[in-house]
Parts: structure tokens; sequence; C-alpha cells
């Protein structure tokens, strides 16, 4: 919330940065994350230490309320598909790194809890609560691999 506070109370005092917005909004969702460093650069100028995750989550949910209509509100499947990808590196190197004894002890089921989320999160077009179930997601992964990495250890 503090992202999206910090950029309408930018948007409300430059127009140079509303209409800036407004261009990267009626280009591409692409073009409005790419421009996320520029934003999030005048931000802490401004006094706002945001991170970008922050930032751009916060940009693409202004797009879906100020300009529903804008390329930029509508769902980015390549920026979804990007986000699982990574996850999935991140949980395969953990796997890897874990014996083949470790391996077979992982178990994965309390990432399912989350896949709802994440659909949800997408069929609703909100990237932010996409994300949020994302690495919970993986986070629950992360913890069963090191769940089997203890037990394996202590086999």
């Amino acid at each position: 919330m503090k992202a999206r506070s910090a950029l309408l109370k930018l948007f409300k005092e430059s127009r140079e940065w509303r209409d800036f917005f407004r261009s990267c909004c009626e280009t591409s969702a692409f073009r409005l994350r790419s421009q996320e460093r520029q934003f999030r650069k005048e931000l802490e100028e401004r006094g706002n230490e945001i991170l970008a995750d922050e930032v751009e989550d916060a940009l693409l949910g202004l797009a879906r309320e100020l300009m529903p209509n804008a390329p930029a509100a509508q769902w980015d499947p390549e920026w979804a598909d990007r986000l699982c990808k990574d996850a999935l590196a991140r949980l395969a190197t953990a796997y890897a790194g874990l014996s083949a004894e470790e391996q077979s002890a992982v178990d994965l089921s309390t990432q399912g809890a989350f896949d709802e989320r994440i659909c949800a999160a997408g069929r609703n077009n909100d990237p932010a609560a996409f994300r949020a179930a994302l690495r919970c997601w993986e986070r629950e992964g992360l913890e069963a691999m090191q769940s089997a990495r203890v037990r394996g250890g202590a086999a």
C-alpha cells in the first residue's frame, strides 16, 4: 500500500510523471514494468524507499484501476510465465542439492494450498496477489526440501 500511495502522490504532484504513466499504460504492460526502475528512483528521491516488486505491483494495480482499458491493465501471461519459471528454477536448484534419499523424502503436498490462490489471482487479473501466492507456493516447496534434508540427515 505504501507504493500505491507514493505513486498516487507523485501523479498528483507531477503532470510529467502522470503523463509518463499514462504513456506507459497505453503502450503495454511490459513497457510499464520496464519503467519500474525510473518510478522507483523518483520515489526514492522523494524519500520513499520501496522494493522493486512493490513498485511494479503498484504500477500494474494502478493501471487496472485508473486505465482499465489500456494494454498495461490486461493480464500479461508472459510476465506470469517468467515468474513461474523463476520459482521453478529455484526449486529445481534446491532439489538438485539433495541426496537421492532426501529427494525421495520430499513431500510437496503442502504447495497445493496455494495452487488455487495462484489461479484465482490470474483469473482476477491481480498481479500482486499472483506474486504473493507464488512466493508462498515456492516457500512451501523450499521448506519441504529443508524438512527432507533434516530428516535425511537424522537417518
